[in-house]
């Protein structure tokens, strides 16, 4: 019996189609867990740790990210 091998890491899109569906809530990153915000300019998902910005549209929307040290 011949079985396929089944990868078990995602790629950088499904990730990301992933974190849009909210089906997962890990930093593509840095891993740690981001934060969904809804603005003037629609959907953003924003990690506090990084930094990142995941947002619709071209232009980077203003978000006022709590710190990490700040909350801890």
């Amino acid at each position: 019996m011949t079985q396929g091998v089944t990868p078990l890491a995602r790629t950088l899109d499904q990730e990301l189609i992933a974190l849009v569906r909210g089906v997962s809530l890990a930093c593509p990153v840095c891993s740690e867990f981001v934060l969904h915000v809804r603005g003037a300019h629609g959907l953003a998902i924003a990690c506090p740790e990084c930094r990142s910005i995941l947002a619709e549209g071209h232009e980077v929307p203003e978000i006022a990210l709590p710190s990490i040290a700040d909350t801890g």
